[in-house]
Order: structure tokens, then sequence, then C-alpha cells
């Protein structure tokens, strides 16, 4: 049996909130990636495929260094739990405190 879960052709188009890029951190995510979207944006896959390239080798490059340092990684959002990282705040706990 199918059943239309939601419609997302109905729902509003609600824009992003999210900080400048000069004012985030090194290390938040569209500070990473922003090479990487700005040659999407102008539809150059290859420049877009040379900074994603670049990102992840200096990760695995990071990586090295903290595992040869002996250092560890340090995350203000997640924790590890096993072997999966689990977000600090999910959201239904942010609306279960939101009810109080």
């Amino acid at each position: 049996e199918n059943a239309v879960f939601i419609d997302t052709k109905k729902l509003p188009i609600i824009k992003k909130k999210v900080r400048k890029l000069e004012d985030q951190n090194e290390y938040e995510s569209r500070c990473l990636w922003k090479d990487v979207t700005f040659n999407l944006k102008i539809r150059d896959i290859d420049a877009a495929t040379e900074a994603k390239h670049r990102l992840e080798e200096r990760q695995r490059a990071e990586a090295r260094e903290r595992k040869e340092k002996e250092i560890q990684w340090e995350t203000r959002l997640f924790h590890e739990d096993g072997e999966c990282w689990v977000y600090d705040e999910p959201l239904l706990k942010r609306l279960g405190a939101a009810k109080h």
C-alpha cells in the first residue's frame, strides 16, 4: 500500500539561516566546501572536482598528522558512540526542551 507521507510540492520554500562565511570557523561545512559550491554554481565541474580533491587530501593529511602525534580529534557538536557519531542536540531533544 502506498500512502503520501508529505507532499513537498505544497510546502513553502524557507530560506536557510546561516552565518556569513567570514563569521564561520575554519572547519565549518560551508567554509570548507565554499570552493566546491562556487564552482558547481558556475557549472565548472572540473574545478569543483579539483577543489573537492584538494579538500579531501587536506583532511587526509591532517588525519595522518593527528594519528602520528597521537592527538585526539576534538568535536564541538558530535560525540562518538561505538563506531557511530551522534549529534549532541538532535531535533527531538530540542523540540522536547521547547515544550517545557
